[in-house]
């Protein structure tokens, strides 16, 4: 009876001990305790603002991290990771000069999306329109480019889809070339990461997307050419990292995708690959999405 009694006791104090910790201590200490999550390799992830993570090792292909990788969801301007894709793949030649179509300035201002600021009815060659396309993520370089390349956005998204399908991307569908809400317009961080691990074998591609600022060559209407910097460089971000390098990467947001990147960087020589989407916030507010990206890069 007293043997019983002792652990009846010793269950007792164990219970309010935990009842005590979970209530009576700093609150910090106390999520810590409680909800500090954590991976295979000691990445926590209790605080991460992304709904949607993964985290690749670049050289072995090996999924660090994930969450949620395989919801399909909207992924707002990293859908032009696929438009510059296709447009260094198929591009004649980067030289080549292209006219900035008026009338796609004033359908993307009317739609409130990103411009890279070429002036309508210049000319631009296709290499300044890719960087338009990864850095100020111009949805106005985006189309120029669809035209071009299939005659029309929709034709291009059938490119897209093609494209999507050849790289077993199979929760993926693409509508249109800029990555503006709309219907059925969908892929996965899995999805992308397949995207952009296959994209950074292409070495233009490569060059471009670890380009922070650019500067282009004179064209009829700017005898000064475009500046174009990366939207990472926006509101002064901090883009440090404890133990690397931030090589490169693509923002995005919309209402319905949140804050979204896709990101490399080295890390004690070692390279990796980093897609996150629905990150509380907005353009206006805290960049949640950096946020995430640099903590988790920081414990590799």
């Amino acid at each position: 009876m007293k043997k019983r009694h002792k652990i009846f006791r010793y269950l007792l104090l164990l219970g309010l001990g935990a009842l005590l910790v979970r209530f009576y201590l700093p609150s910090k200490a106390a999520n810590f305790l409680f909800n500090h999550e954590q991976n295979a390799y000691g990445l926590t992830s209790s605080n991460l603002h992304s709904a949607n993570v993964i985290l690749e090792k670049l050289d072995t292909q090996e999924i660090i991290y994930e969450k949620n990788k395989d919801e399909k969801i909207a992924i707002a301007s990293l859908t032009k990771i696929m438009t510059a894709y296709i447009l260094l793949t198929e591009a004649p030649s980067l030289d080549a000069y292209l006219t900035v179509d008026p009338q796609v300035i004033n359908e993307l201002t009317a739609q409130g999306a990103s411009l890279s600021g070429f002036i309508p009815n210049d000319q631009v060659t296709v290499r300044d329109l890719a960087y338009g396309i990864l850095l100020p993520s111009g949805g106005d370089a985006a189309i120029i480019v669809a035209n071009w390349l299939a005659g029309s956005e929709a034709e291009f998204a059938k490119k897209m889809n093609q494209y999507a399908k050849d790289l077993n991307m199979s929760q993926t569908q693409f509508k249109n070339a800029t990555g503006l809400d709309q219907s059925g317009h969908y892929s996965t961080v899995n999805d992308l990461r397949i995207l952009l691990t296959k994209a950074l074998k292409n070495l233009n591609f490569y060059h471009i997307f670890t380009t922070f600022e650019y500067q282009t060559i004179a064209s009829p209407f700017s005898p000064n050419g475009y500046y174009l910097a990366s939207t990472l460089l926006k509101e002064k971000n901090d883009l440090a990292l404890n133990r690397g390098t931030l090589l490169g990467g693509k923002t995005g947001y919309t209402k319905d995708a949140g804050l979204c990147l896709a990101s490399i960087a080295e890390i004690d020589g070692e390279l990796y690959l980093l897609i996150s989407a629905r990150a509380n916030g907005d353009p206006s507010t805290e960049q949640f999405n950096l946020s995430d990206a640099k903590m988790l890069y920081n414990q590799l």
